[in-house]
């Protein structure tokens, strides 16, 4: 099933805006108090502050859509000391699906998703999970990927999302590619005229990957889209209580044939502001069709979408690139300082050395060098003393990824420092961070300099505020694709918000605070698109603390 889902914003569905600071939902006690409506028995509720309506609703068993729909006041938002009314266990509805004979003709086929289970099926299409077992005669409780599933055909579809609501929007009927086509830029050629820099609400098209097996550009080959979706959403909830309007469309990209096919349907047609698709061959169709309809398009994490940057001038890399990363960190070498360039002779990292030579030359920094192999042995600490110097501070590049290299690299400059006291500032690249088998005293005595794309200061009370409001959501631990979700839709949406729809004219004004990446962007031609060029410097001091500096190249 192909479908999109719309969240609004301006629902408000919160006990109060301490959710956003650290925030944990009291506990929900289910009431003794019953009453009946309607021909319907109801637990009478009293609202205790930091109440949630998804915490209320995990308490009493009852989906958060149905105590919504049964309470009208909640369209304004769940507020201390109110009663609402909830269906008992007994007697959600007057005859339940799963207790009524239903014709072989009168289900909905679902495929299940990576991510599911049968209870978030079940609210899904808010329905009870004993519907779904008796309707596929299961034995348990368990579902697998891509299994079909059949749904009771009066299911209401309702997906929801903690205490954001999340509805489908209906599928158009399917037509031929060509009418698609037609249909899309007959309804672009009403919306563009109209749009404005500022508006009262703004549109926001999501498109991920979420039920995709592709794990292309992930670090542990797992699809973390769920993550990134969660992400996204708390981001969105805090720009809410910055006064931001905004509809923002979830396209899960899974289910359209291609990206292509998409762009073509015409439903990202009246879009402020598009992120996604995630990988390259995904962006490029979505560029071209936001290009010509000048909406401004976010690539969240593949850093080789940064080579579509050429002739669309609404386009922004959010990744910064490999480049982008060494010159920010080489640009912390000091003049003065005696440099030397070591790496593999294996050419294991040659891109990255190449690279690195080509900033020191651009730069005129005057370098020693020396590249070797393991086989060398203990041989090589002479050769390394020849090329450093005895008297002056020695800024030592090392290039390399490899672990036993830089490990063999290590040891050596270690007893340089310290059994004949050579000076040594050391820099390294980002893995070195993810290494197991190197002594991490010789960051420190060393006074290692990386230079990191992603990096989360723990210690920051924007981090940890986003932490607890993470835990307290959903429960779980949020991932690099969860920080990395949030810190796109914060900066992008409140650009939006704070700048109106052209806001690539002041992008280089504009600043956000972030949680493990900076943004600064720069365009190299007028017609050309804008990429993040900032990375976080990872200084190790002796002492065994960690400085962060937020560097721009």
């Amino acid at each position: 099933m192909r479908y999109l889902v719309t969240i609004i914003l301006s629902l408000s569905l919160f006990c109060t805006t301490d959710l956003f600071g650290q925030f944990t939902p009291a506990a929900v006690v289910v009431s003794k108090e019953r009453t009946v409506r309607d021909g319907i028995e109801f637990y009478v509720h009293k609202v205790v502050k930091d109440q949630t309506i998804f915490s209320i609703s995990k308490a009493y068993g009852i989906s958060a859509i149905t105590i919504i729909n049964d309470n009208p006041v909640l369209k304004s938002g769940l507020k201390e000391g109110e009663t609402i009314y909830i269906r008992t266990s007994e007697n959600r509805t007057s005859e339940p699906t799963g207790h009524k004979e239903t014709a072989q003709h009168d289900f909905k086929k679902h495929i299940v998703r990576w991510y599911e289970t049968i209870e978030s099926i079940a609210k899904k299409y808010n329905i009870s999970v004993e519907d779904i077992i008796k309707a596929n005669s299961l034995t348990d409780r368990i579902v697998k990927t891509r299994q079909e599933l059949r749904i009771p055909a009066q299911a209401d579809m309702t997906i929801q999302d903690e205490n954001i609501i999340v509805e489908p929007v209906t599928k158009p009927t399917t037509e031929p590619k060509n009418e698609i086509r037609k249909l899309a830029e007959t309804e672009t050629e009403n919306v563009l005229p109209t749009r404005s820099e500022r508006k009262q609400t703004y549109d926001v098209s999501l498109i991920l990957p979420i039920g995709s097996n592709n794990t292309e550009a992930t670090q542990d080959g797992n699809n973390n889209y769920l993550d990134f979706y969660q992400g996204f959403l708390l981001a969105a909830q805090e720009l809410k209580t910055e006064g931001m309007n905004a509809t923002i469309k979830v396209f899960d990209l899974s289910d359209f044939q291609s990206s292509n096919l998409l762009a073509q349907s015409g439903r990202l047609d009246g879009s402020d502001l598009i992120i996604g698709p995630v990988f390259m061959n995904d962006v490029e169709p979505i560029l071209n069709y936001a290009s010509e309809r000048n909406i401004p398009l976010v690539s969240p994490m593949d850093p080789k979408t940064e080579a579509l940057a050429e002739n669309h001038p609404g386009f922004f890399q959010a990744s910064s690139s490999p480049y982008s990363q060494q010159i920010a960190l080489l640009q912390n070498l000091t003049p003065r300082n005696h440099v030397t360039l070591i790496f593999e002779s294996s050419n294991a990292d040659k891109e990255l050395v190449n690279m690195t030579k080509e900033i020191l030359n651009n730069k005129h920094i005057q370098y020693n060098l020396l590249t070797y192999n393991l086989l060398s042995g203990r041989s090589v600490g002479p050769q390394m003393a020849e090329k450093l110097s005895k008297e002056n501070m020695n800024d030592v590049i090392v290039v390399s990824n490899s672990e036993g290299f830089v490990s063999d690299v290590l040891r050596n400059l270690n007893l340089l420092n310290t059994r004949n006291n050579y000076q040594i500032t050391l820099y390294g690249t980002n893995r070195w961070r993810s290494f197991e088998s190197i002594d991490i005293n010789y960051f420190h005595s060393m006074n290692l300099h990386i230079s990191l794309q992603y990096y989360i200061d723990y210690s920051d009370e924007n981090v940890k505020k986003f932490l607890a409001r993470y835990r307290a959501l959903y429960g779980s631990e949020p991932t690099p694709y969860s920080f990395q979700a949030y810190d796109i839709a914060y900066y992008f949406m409140g650009a939006l918000n704070t700048m109106g729809t052209n806001f690539s004219r002041k992008i280089d004004r504009y600043q956000r605070n972030l949680l493990q990446t900076d943004m600064i962007f720069e365009r190299n031609g007028n017609n050309n698109g804008f990429i993040n060029n900032a990375s976080r410097l990872i200084i190790y001091n002796p002492d065994f603390s960690i400085n962060i500096s937020r560097l721009n190249r």
